[in-house]
């Protein structure tokens, strides 16, 4: 290559469009203009920041508000886990999308992270003494490049969550011949086959750390981390949606003939079994496990583990990412607010159907026979998450014997706050039309909830209290990979005891009677029932991993988002916010009466992303996503 004075030639050339250095180097642009390829990786204050700007390829799913894009959490409102009333993005699913006006694209970004990275790995070294105030020994830059590689796998997986196998780039190119961009997708196989390797590499080299020891370097890959993310590479290559089960896609050739989607594989399962368990084993092997709070009695205290879990690094996380504050007004802390509390913004809510989707506290789905589940009138129910837990009256009865994990992530019409306001001490959340919260403004939620996962408690913005509250954002947490693991095991063997077996740990760490419980009870009993097993696993990743950033991926691979499907996208509810509740339950006029809130759009289409309509012209070689 060139050594060229200009570095945004060098580095844009898979890039849609063409950034300044700076956004590269953090550098003015005065003085990128003057360096070149050598002045970068002969500085180590120039080559760690060029490193550093790798790291950006990273979804960030702390953030679903008005500060939103396809490196945030515009997914859990566009798979209808929550309303974002704010988000730039939230009648994407009302209005639909093309491939030349599909706004939530990482293509062309995630390429020039990978050329960035790919470049580094070339072009950085070991650089300046010991007597400079900045240096890059031997052992860090291989731990560097080792680290770019990962990043490398993250951009491929990230990739292929949304789009499928993507062009693989293998060889930094000359900048005088951008021709070279033309790239045929390769097949899943070759893909996953491609980005295994870069894995295998980063865990067999021993130059990364086997897990966190330093949490200034959280976001630094380890071995278990690259492990994770090769567990969830197979575990993607292994759904309906890669694995045999979207037809139209396996109808996808490149133009030579070849197929890039395969026919039906069940090693696949056998393979992401695999990998997903080395992973627990090696995880817990140093020092990993289910984070849990004890009690004054040396018993689970279920609800502060649920809070906690999300307030701190943990024994849980296997990776995470220090960008994560909630502190800015158009963030998720004063978006996840009722607008009555001291000058917030609450506009993020759950739909109904993830309300509907929490088990009750006996263990058992809301439709079960025996849940004990009722709409029928109002109730006290204590707020667990309340300072003094204090006992809320007449709360709906839909509200009323939930399982812990609900309470911590649902605020529903009726609940206290946190900590009481001291100019109301009465106070309760109203999202009715003469509420605090209603839809007298735009302020709102409009499905009649707001967000509790991962609210700080102690945050209330009036004087006396913190405004604000630093926590990092778990990318990996090791019940992710329990249920994936139990999810394998389903569908490689569903007489396996490991399936329940994992299951179980999950359900009991947040307090719901695991399903051996259930059938020792005599309430319940799916345990070798393959197709229930399957739905139990779902149902249990819907819950625990409500608005992590999982949900819209996850149904997606699984292939169940059409109409009457466990999934299904065109169903978009809440409660009816310009009722009265005091009005008769399920009235016109009460606000205790599911309603829809949006006519939202699905077409089999959307199993995959559409490329770039821009790629697609410019690369001859590049086949489109089927249906668009």
């Amino acid at each position: 290559m060139n050594n060229k004075k200009i570095i945004y030639v060098i580095v844009a050339i898979v890039a849609l469009t063409i950034s300044s250095c700076s956004n590269y180097l953090d550098v003015s642009d005065e003085m990128t203009q003057n360096l070149s390829m050598e002045d970068v990786f002969n500085s180590p204050t120039y080559t760690k920041s060029w490193y550093a700007n790798i790291y950006n390829c990273i979804s960030e799913y702390s953030e679903t508000g008005s500060d939103c894009n396809a490196f945030k959490n515009p997914w859990s409102n566009l798979c209808g886990e929550i309303s974002s009333q704010i988000s730039p993005y939230k009648d994407v699913e009302t209005s639909g999308y093309t491939a030349g006006d599909a706004q939530l694209q990482r293509w062309g970004s995630l390429y020039q992270y990978i050329r960035q990275a790919m470049i580094f790995i070339k072009y950085g070294k070991a650089v300046g003494s010991t007597t400079d105030e900045s240096v890059i020994t031997e052992d860090e830059i291989n731990r560097m490049k080792d680290d770019a590689r990962f990043l490398i796998a993250y951009c491929y997986v990230s990739l292929f969550e949304q789009y499928g196998p993507a062009p693989i780039i293998t060889e930094l190119e000359n900048a005088e011949e951008p021709s070279k961009r033309d790239y045929a997708r390769p097949s899943v196989d070759q893909y996953v086959s491609y980005v295994d390797s870069l894995l295998n590499g980063v865990i067999t080299r021993n130059n990364i750390p086997n897990t966190v020891t330093d949490l200034n370097e959280m976001v630094r890959p380890t071995k278990v981390a690259a492990m994770a993310l090769r567990a969830k590479l197979w575990m993607f290559a292994a759904s309906p949606l890669f694995n045999g089960g979207y037809e139209e896609a396996m109808k996808l050739k490149n133009n030579d003939g070849t197929q890039i989607f395969p026919a039906y594989n069940a090693q696949k399962w056998a393979t992401a079994k695999k990998y997903v368990k080395a992973l627990i084993d090696y995880a817990e092997a140093n020092g990993h496990s289910l984070y849990t709070v004890a009690n004054d009695a040396g018993t689970e205290d279920v609800n502060q583990t649920l809070y906690k879990l999300f307030q701190c690094y943990n024994c849980e996380t296997l990776w995470a990412t220090t960008n994560n504050s909630y502190s800015s007004q158009w963030l998720m802390e004063p978006r996840t607010t009722p607008r009555d509390i001291y000058n917030s913004y609450g506009t993020i809510g759950p739909s109904q159907e993830s309300v509907d989707n929490f088990f009750m506290s006996n263990g058992l789905s809301i439709s079960d026979n025996g849940s004990g589940y009722k709409e029928n009138g109002l109730v006290s129910v204590t707020n667990v998450c309340n300072e003094n837990k204090r006992v809320d009256a007449n709360v709906f009865n839909m509200y009323a014997n939930r399982e812990p994990r609900f309470y911590a992530d649902v605020i529903y019409q009726g609940k206290s706050w946190h900590i009481q306001p001291t100019s109301n001490p009465n106070y309760y959340v109203d999202f009715s039309a003469k509420g605090g919260v209603g839809p007298s403004s735009s302020d709102t939620p409009m499905v009649g909830y707001l967000l509790g996962k991962f609210k700080n408690r102690k945050i209330l913005n009036t004087n006396g209290y913190i405004t604000s509250y630093y926590r990092p954002w778990t990318l990996f947490r090791l019940a992710d990979f329990y249920l994936y693991y139990a999810e394998a095991c389903n569908e490689v063997d569903p007489s396996d005891p490991d399936i329940i077996t994992y299951l179980d740990k999950v359900r009991t760490r947040a307090g719901v009677p695991g399903y051996n419980d259930l059938v020792s009870s005599g309430k319940k009993n799916i345990i070798g029932n393959q197709v229930e097993q399957r739905k139990a696993i779902q149902q249990e990743r819907f819950v625990e991993l409500f608005c992590e950033g999982q949900r819209y991926f996850d149904i997606r691979r699984w292939m169940i988002c059409g109409s009457g499907q466990d999934a299904d996208q065109t169903l978009f509810t809440g409660m009816n916010e310009y009722g009265d509740p005091n009005k008769t339950i399920g009235s016109a006029d009460s606000y205790y009466t599911r309603t829809v809130i949006e006519k939202r759009i699905w077409r089999k289409a959307m199993y995959l992303y559409p490329i770039p309509q821009d790629e697609i012209n410019l690369c001859k070689k590049l086949v489109q996503n089927p249906g668009w």
